[in-house]
């Protein structure tokens, strides 16, 4: 065999790998004995996709500071979790996710994450119909006497959710030219068909999301002045905000169906923030709260109670925010928060620089993973969730790319000078 044929062997066997850990990222289901043995395989693809580009991944990781202190911070929670043994657990599964996504940062361009992440998408798509048509008591589930479609995931939500943001990949794909463009709107659809199956209402939100957004890129890409760009921004926002909060009983209650304190989720946070207050610098430890005593009143006060949830099993507040806050305490939630705004800043400099489609792709992603994490399950530092892949690879690949940038204009006006 050849030097390049095997090259180019290894490279598909390196792609293979790397669509399959992010289509395992999301809760699958699968039967237990299967289950170990994808998780197994992940730490081992991990370990050895990194282990051959472990210098570039050490240098990318050295980009984005903050983010490597909020890990760290998570990490050391183990020597005050509430809960010591899930922590370290959580916390093996929070670095390999966390490494993937700094690998895919420096192997992959952000227009090259799109394409992994459309064969992605394109095979959740065609499992979750074959599971949908063929295995209907395994595909669909019944949710309030409603018949909702889950496809291959454990619940219709995350279906609807993943599908939702995956629409955001073949959005991007429908409009690009280096794509193929029907091929990606048939995806597309049939995303939207999934949602609706679904009956989940969190999904199309996220599907409608980058619609609605798109029209901001159409106005970047006029090269028009960017005070003028953001001022239209902001009009446009303060407009659809007047809207919601006008019509936000109607909206949530005929629309979401849900009452006015979103199906009991109000009362859950509120509980869930004061017991966060007990320990407020640093929280229960990660991802502990929820299996600890702490718990205990939480549950018992809201309507988990009822669905006779055990304090002793894994839970989640319904809020990533409020989550890491119970987790990870003020410091946690303060570095998230801060970094986020950090990598916001980079990636509108680097739409409003470059104007590229898929800067403008990693501009609604972060949209969509606040929109996500504001009234749904967390995926912030989550160990079984692709948003954080995803955020943590934009946000290092942002870091790259804007170092790129600013060290070709300072070359540029070098030489000008």
């Amino acid at each position: 065999m050849n030097n390049k044929l095997l090259t180019s062997l290894l490279i598909k066997l390196e792609v293979a790998s790397v669509i399959f850990l992010l289509f395992f990222a999301e809760t699958v289901v699968l039967p237990d004995a299967v289950r170990t043995l994808t998780n197994v395989l992940s730490y081992g693809i991990v370990i050895l996709l990194v282990g051959v580009q472990w210098k570039r991944v050490a240098y990318v990781a050295t980009t984005d500071k903050t983010l490597i202190s909020l890990i760290a911070v998570g990490v050391f929670s183990i020597v005050w979790s509430q809960s010591p043994a899930d922590t370290v657990e959580q916390v093996r599964a929070l670095v390999r996710s966390t490494v993937f996504g700094i690998y895919l940062a420096s192997r992959y361009t952000p227009r090259e994450q799109i394409n992994l992440l459309a064969w992605v998408g394109g095979l959740s798509i065609f499992f979750c119909l074959i599971v949908g048509f063929a295995a209907p008591s395994i595909g669909t589930h019944v949710i309030n006497g409603v018949v909702s479609w889950r496809g291959i995931y454990a619940h219709k939500q995350h279906m609807g959710r993943f599908m939702g943001f995956i629409a955001s990949v073949f959005l991007i794909n429908s409009l690009d030219k280096r794509s193929n463009r029907w091929f990606a709107l048939a995806l597309l659809s049939l995303s939207l068909i999934l949602i609706i199956l679904s009956n989940s209402k969190t999904g199309l939100i996220i599907f409608l999301y980058p619609v609605f957004a798109f029209p901001i890129y159409l106005i970047v890409k006029q090269r028009k002045n960017r005070f003028f760009i953001l001022l239209i921004a902001v009009f446009i926002l303060t407009i659809i905000s007047t809207l919601i909060l006008v019509n936000l009983e109607s909206i949530v209650v005929n629309f979401l169906g849900k009452d006015i304190e979103l199906n009991g989720r109000t009362p859950l946070w509120i509980l869930t923030i004061q017991k966060g207050l007990e320990r407020p610098l640093f929280g229960y430890g990660y991802n502990a709260f929820w299996t600890t005593d702490a718990c205990y009143d939480v549950i018992r006060n809201t309507w988990l109670w009822a669905e006779e949830i055990d304090p002793k099993m894994p839970f989640q507040a319904h809020n990533g925010f409020i989550d890491l806050f119970v987790q990870l305490g003020f410091v946690g939630l303060s570095l998230f928060i801060f970094n986020l705004l950090q990598v916001i800043n980079r990636v509108v400099n680097i739409l409003f620089m470059t104007r590229t489609i898929e800067s403008f792709w990693m501009f609604m992603f972060l949209g969509i993973n606040v929109l996500v994490n504001s009234s749904e399950v967390i995926t912030i530092m989550s160990t079984n969730s692709i948003f954080w892949i995803i955020y943590v690879s934009i946000a290092f690949s942002s870091a790259l790319e804007y170092r790129q940038i600013r060290r070709v204009q300072y070359i540029n006006s070098f030489n000008q000078a």
